[in-house]
């Protein structure tokens, strides 16, 4: 179960970490899978940057899944959803792959792109988003920027408006506070800096890079905003990324 001090931050942020979720050498066969399809798909070595050309590279039906990415879901992942959630589904598979190689362009908070994975017609939403590190992931280094407490400030704002349509309620928000005006503007015209911590409708939030080391989790609310930022790195970013449901 999460502590009482990591539901606390859940609730504020909507987003939690659990560190050594698995371990360094399941994380570390899980990287061998991704790589061995990485070069029969995409022609990558891992150890020749010259031929990492696919900056996204997508169609990892092996990797996706490969028996090894269970570990996600091991005892500290499953108390948490379970504290959570209380009863959830079981997922026929660890989620999505996401690989984004080495850019060679400045980082900056990305403007573009902001969203969420899941829709306003229920309350509450009975889902957390797992995100799982195969690899150490720096900052800079291409992790999912999030905006921690955007959760709250949906749930607020959606007892301002009928509308309920998945876009324009994210298009309203965005437009709705001057903080936000500023996330979606270029970085050169930026006046805050997104990642200092600031208040939208009186509620806390701020852009955090999801950054960790081999076998690190994070749990999501489904409802935080969430980018897509460059990998301004000299390694790959390796994650897996996907959804558990409550069961109904």
């Amino acid at each position: 179960m999460l502590t009482a001090e990591e539901l606390d931050v859940f609730e504020r942020d909507g987003i939690v970490k659990i560190p050594s979720a698995f371990s360094a050498d399941e994380a570390a066969g899980m990287r061998e899978v991704l790589w061995r399809e990485l070069s029969e798909r995409h022609g990558m070595d891992r150890d020749d940057p010259t031929t990492w050309t696919v900056l996204r590279p997508t169609g990892l039906k092996t990797t996706k899944f490969d028996r090894r990415a269970q570990a996600i879901l091991g005892p500290r992942v499953r108390s948490a959803l379970d504290g959570l959630l209380g009863d959830w589904l079981e997922p026929k598979h660890q989620g999505q792959v996401l690989v984004t190689m080495p850019e060679g362009v400045p980082w900056a908070v990305p403007h573009r792109q902001w969203h969420t994975d899941v829709g306003f017609e229920e309350q509450p939403v009975g889902a957390v988003k797992i995100w799982a590190f195969y690899d150490s992931v720096r900052p800079g280094g291409g992790g999912t920027p999030q905006v921690a407490g955007s959760h709250r400030v949906f749930e607020r704002f959606l007892t301002t408006t009928e509308e309920r349509d998945f876009k324009e309620v994210r298009d309203q928000l965005l437009r709705s506070d001057p903080w936000f005006r500023n996330l979606t503007s270029a970085p050169s015209e930026r006046t805050v800096d997104p990642m200092e911590p600031a208040e939208v409708h009186g509620l806390p939030v701020r852009v955090v890079e999801l950054t960790g080391e081999p076998g690190d989790v994070y749990l999501t609310h489904p409802w935080i905003l969430h980018s897509i930022a460059p990998n301004a790195a000299d390694v790959p970013r390796m994650m897996r990324s996907r959804f558990i449901w409550k069961a109904r």
